[in-house]
């Protein structure tokens, strides 16, 4: 695919105006319409912020017709964008989907076509700054591939949308924070793209990102690869060769923050979940993610640092099995939404 041309607007002025916050109902096939819906229409958040759901009009109709909540947000097309702050404060942009060939329960390239375009039409929106914050219900990475997008999921989808190339995956909840190094690879793979220059970069967007979002950052830790962090080579040398180098440079040029590790993965998030650290940086998908969600499951939310524009999401997938059925917890879905809210309204 070719990338849509978009106008990049770094830092959107929201002036006398509230906050927009575009939400993307995932795929429509899983639990993302029914989270997206539940979650928009609480009450402590109406007359708060804008509310745009990005995603077919007759499929979140629908939904809301068969779970119980009513359908009160008005529909409007994409171009409507262009007069963003004459829109309601709840409503509906509508990106057709291919509806007769999408069912509940059951995922498919129909389905995965309909979660990629709401994601491209939120992100064109944020990047001329008519909406000032993503918030995405998840998709499925092989029902996305299987539509022709060749992305493992929204973090390198939306790196290539807005032409970032420097990303970074990041977990966050009020007890700790954590940052991956690699992402959606198999584990041969993630070891294998583990590099001194791939952990300074890392480490450059924690230091330029975290502050600029308000959130802390002057005690940084990092994940060691092997058992005991290495055990001083005894368990293994890739600590001493690929993260010692880049935590000497990157002390040297950032010496305002306290830079530890490498550090043994087993009590390294046990001590961030203490205090004692604001931020952990994680080799690998599940080392990062299987204490955050042990911790915090419903509550931590995904943010993609590095994007020019504020992008929360879900920390579950698409729940296939139980769509449709009424009992998907938007809980994650309403965190996102409000750390997306504490990341914007600071840049008003």
């Amino acid at each position: 695919m070719s990338a849509p041309s978009f106008q990049r607007q770094m830092e959107p002025s929201f002036g006398s105006h509230c906050p927009t916050l575009g939400i993307t109902t995932g795929d429509p096939a899983g639990i993302g319409p029914e989270v997206s819906l539940r979650a928009a229409q609480r009450g402590a958040f109406r007359g708060e912020f804008r509310i745009l759901l990005f995603g077919d009009a007759g499929l979140l109709s629908a939904q809301a017709q068969q779970l119980g909540p009513a359908f009160d947000f008005e529909v409007f097309p994409a171009e409507s964008l262009q007069n963003c702050d004459a829109l309601p404060m709840r409503a509906v942009i509508d990106v057709p989907a291919r509806r007769g060939e999408i069912a509940l329960g059951r995922g498919s390239a129909a389905s995965g076509d309909a979660a990629a375009r709401s994601v491209i039409a939120c992100a064109k929106a944020c990047m001329a700054g008519q909406v000032h914050a993503m918030v995405t219900a998840p998709l499925n990475k092989a029902f996305l591939r299987e539509a022709g997008y060749p992305f493992p999921g929204h973090t390198e989808f939306l790196a290539y949308l807005s032409g970032t190339t420097e990303v970074a995956m990041a977990f966050l909840s009020e007890r700790f924070r954590v940052v991956l190094a690699t992402i959606h690879l198999p584990l041969r793979l993630a070891l294998e793209q583990i590099t001194p220059e791939l952990i300074l970069s890392k480490l450059r967007i924690i230091v330029r990102e975290f502050p600029r979002l308000g959130l802390p950052c002057s005690r940084l830790a990092v994940a060691g690869v092997n058992p005991h962090a290495g055990e001083s080579g005894i368990l293994g040398a890739e600590e001493g060769e690929l993260l010692v180098p880049a935590l000497v440079e990157a002390r040297n040029l950032y010496p305002e923050v306290r830079i530890d590790g490498p550090l043994p993965a087993d009590t390294i998030f046990y001590r961030a979940a203490q205090g004692e650290f604001d931020v952990v940086l994680a080799l690998f998908h599940d080392q990062g993610l299987a204490p955050i969600k042990m911790i915090g499951f419903g509550e931590a939310v995904n943010l993609t640092l590095g994007l020019p524009f504020v992008r929360t999401s879900v920390d579950h997938g698409t729940a296939f099995e139980i769509a449709g059925k009424g009992i998907a917890r938007p809980d994650s879905m309403i965190s996102a939404i409000r750390w997306a809210l504490r990341f914007t309204r600071p840049r008003a």
